[in-house]
């Protein structure tokens, strides 16, 4: 990428990807907060409140208008209590909620962006950090509700349900009808509210891929609401299509039974049916979302393809502009431009790296090009589709397209990655359609004689009255509301504020543990349980993992079709490769750290091993912390002073030629925490002093962690640059892993 087409994404900045300037009011669901009753819970709220709600919560947002990461009910602390992707109960150190505040990721402002804390924008302090301990310790204590579904849902019953449905079709309809299926998450105990939001998300998304003038409504097919019907002849797909989306399907296996045939003959596949979850994932983004919905590649290209004449719409004044200084999502000005097209509508934006010479629309208001027009740098474009869905494409100034916008420059919070995606951003920022934009360039331009006058005769063409334009934007909006409407959706539906295909999308990316590997698998948790025992031993480190903490998306899904047919009696489906086979993203994460012990469990005197494998080269810190908080630093040590490993490597703690052992002391549990930093400085407040003694002590391991925090957002704030823009801090030199074991 050249340096004009890395600048050009500026326009793109503050986290979100949004064609129309400003800040709206929410139409998130409203959400009732209610702190907690239970002392311990409740001062885990009052610090989430203080630290975290700007950001994280519906109703609470400072700033924003959309919850950061793709995360909005940090509040409803029984909620995330029981969500193992952010809680692991009696781990404070192994949860994701809590390592991003240890490893000084959040709060974002604070630790990220160098605000100086105040009234407003805070981090924990120590006090604080230890009420979240307190009440994650808490979680491990209290008796875990048991997982309740109706009826476990095998692979088998999914199967048979599908056998069912297609026998009652019409036979017209059997060939090109497919499915979509949620049940693991309903076998997980998904709650039914954010099932009903993941099912309208998936329908959602295939009305946003679809090439039909008709839209697809949301058809169930068993009792439990977990499998959706759809047909490929209902979206314009071919079976071609389908097959595209099989070729990469990393789930693709299925039960021995005489059903899978029937399916496979009837329908004409090898497989009718993919997981709902992974399908948002994977085809709400390039490349699949750009083929499935045969974008062109090129702007120039899509605008004939949807019959949009630019240049000559903006020479007849047929174009509709405004432009404004500031908006929402750039730090420059920005001028939005609407088109009549044969679907609906046809937005496009004009975007600028800066203010000056003729990327300022306030001294050059026309163009592109020309005497008095503007160089832009690249643009954004909102466009109908048959149906009234919506569809997006992003390009830099020669109107070629764009996958992502770099994360050194722009930035989206609502994405593990960071990355501004084409599609999936974009449908998570117009999930209302169009949004509002008050014009300030007809003002400034007409408001004088210092531009010729033909001049002000052209911008007062192009640049209707903020009315006029406000009608323009509301028909807009009420086409594309309308279409979800008819497709059996609720248009303002969110799950915890997150619009409902990037709310499922985020579900697939969460880190997997045992009970949702279990659903995964086909298998209730304590059929998972016992078929570990029999376990390939290449898969006992990863199952042990599994029991212990959880496993990064994208590892879990790269062993999934050598898992299954391992510790299951399902065999994987032959998918016959296609010639147009892509290469679909790939869930993403800063880094990973993978800690596990040879036992969960020990008894007093055992000497324990532990295993770490890392993403990245970089230097370990291991500690064990006891149940009173003191902590022994069990790596590096005096024998072992060099700690650096290398990614991807397994080392064992200790190793078998090393000379000395750990031995287990005390009854009790024991939380063992690694901590990986890609540069050899110090972690968690913790100074090794090995003239003294052979292992470093911590006497209160979590205050050290949260004093060590407190100088970091001091430094933060002091260092801050005047302009942080694009930072995302996808670069933190820190990651973590815990686990935690028993002493009988």
């Amino acid at each position: 990428m050249n340096i004009s087409d890395q600048v050009m994404v500026r326009w793109r900045l503050a986290a979100i990807v949004c064609l129309v300037s400003g800040f709206t009011s929410s139409v998130a669901q409203s959400q009732d907060v209610r702190p907690p009753t239970d002392p311990v819970a409740r001062a885990a709220f009052d610090t989430l409140e203080k630290s975290c709600s700007r950001c994280h919560q519906v109703g609470r947002l400072v700033e924003r208008e959309r919850p950061a990461r793709g995360f909005g009910n940090i509040l409803h602390v029984d909620e995330i209590a029981k969500n193992r992707a952010l809680i692991i109960p009696g781990n404070p150190y192994g949860s994701f909620l809590f390592k991003q505040i240890v490893d000084r990721e959040m709060p974002y402002d604070v630790m990220q962006d160098g605000v100086p804390e105040d009234a407003e924008h805070h981090a924990p302090n120590d006090s604080e950090i230890k009420q979240l301990e307190a009440w994650i310790q808490s979680l491990g204590t209290q008796a875990a509700a048991a997982c309740q579904v109706d009826k476990f849902v095998s692979h088998k019953d999914i199967i048979a349900a599908i056998a069912a449905d297609l026998e009652k079709l019409p036979r017209a309809r059997v060939k090109g009808t497919r499915y979509l299926t949620l049940t693991h998450l309903k076998n997980a105990c998904t709650d039914d509210a954010a099932m009903k939001a993941y099912s309208q998300g998936a329908i959602k998304l295939v009305n946003s891929l679809s090439r039909s003038s008709d839209v697809v409504t949301l058809e169930m097919i068993d009792p439990a609401r977990t499998i959706l019907r759809i047909n490929l002849d209902d979206m314009r797909w071919e079976a071609s299509d389908w097959d595209t989306l099989l070729a990469v399907y990393p789930y693709a296996v299925q039960p021995d039974t005489q059903f899978t045939s029937v399916l496979q003959s009837a329908t004409g596949t090898v497989l009718p049916y993919v997981r709902a979850d992974w399908f948002a994932f994977t085809a709400s983004r390039p490349p699949l979302y750009n083929k499935l919905l045969k974008i062109p590649q090129s702007f120039p290209a899509l605008a004939r393809e949807e019959g949009v004449d630019v240049a000559g719409d903006i020479r007849k004044f047929l174009g509709q502009r405004a432009g404004f200084q500031k908006s929402g999502v750039s730090a420059n000005n920005r001028l939005i431009e609407r088109h009549a097209s044969r679907s609906g509508y046809f937005w496009t934006s004009y975007d600028f790296a800066g203010n000056r010479r003729k990327q300022s629309l306030f001294e050059f208001p026309l163009g592109p090009g020309g005497e008095h027009g503007f160089d832009h740098d690249g643009g954004e474009t909102i466009f109908s589709l048959p149906n009234g869905f919506q569809a997006y494409l992003l390009n830099n100034a020669k109107g070629e397209p764009l996958d992502k916008g770099p994360t050194t420059i722009v930035f989206d919070q609502s994405r593990k990655d960071l990355a501004v995606t084409n599609g999936i951003s974009c449908m998570g920022c117009h999930d209302q359609g169009m949004r509002k934009a008050k014009d300030e360039v007809r003002a400034a331009v007409l408001s004088g004689r210092t531009f010729p006058k033909e001049v002000r005769e052209a911008v007062e063409g192009l640049y209707p009255k903020s009315e006029v334009m406000d009608r323009v934007i509301e028909e807009d909006g009420k086409r594309f509301t309308s279409a979800l409407t008819r497709a059996g959706l609720e248009p303002t539906l969110k799950l915890n504020g997150i619009e409902m295909i990037n709310a499922l999308a985020k579900r697939y990316e969460d880190d997997v543990d045992a009970s949702l590997a279990a659903a995964e698998l086909g298998l209730t948790k304590e059929e998972f349980a016992k078929n570990l025992t029999d376990a390939d031993k290449k898969f006992k480190s990863l199952l042990r993992r599994l029991e212990q903490a959880a496993v990064p998306r994208d590892q879990f899904e790269t062993v999934f079709l050598e898992l299954a047919p391992d510790i299951t009696d399902m065999v994987v489906v032959k998918v016959a490769a296609t010639a147009a086979k892509v290469v679909p993203p790939k869930p993403g994460r800063a880094g990973d750290l993978a800690l596990t012990s040879d036992k969960s469990a020990y008894r007093q005197g055992d000497t324990p091993i532990f295993s770490v494998v890392s993403s990245r080269d970089c230097f370990l810190t291991l500690t064990d912390v006891d149940d009173k908080g003191e902590g022994t630093v069990l790596f590096p040590n005096k024998f072992q002073q060099d700690n650096r490993v290398k990614a991807h490597a397994e080392v064992q703690f200790p190793a078998a030629d090393a000379p000395f052992q750990y031995r287990m002391k005390d009854k009790g549990f024991e939380t063992v925490i690694a901590v990986c930093s890609e540069h050899n400085i110090s972690v968690d407040g913790i100074v090794h002093n090995f003239a003294g003694s052979n292992f470093t002590t911590v006497p209160d391991y979590t205050r050290s962690v949260a004093r060590s925090i407190a100088v970091e957002a001091k430094n933060a704030a002091a260092n801050a640059a005047p302009a942080k823009a694009g930072a995302t801090g996808a670069g933190r030199e820190i990651f973590r892993a815990a686990i935690k074991v028993e002493v009988k």
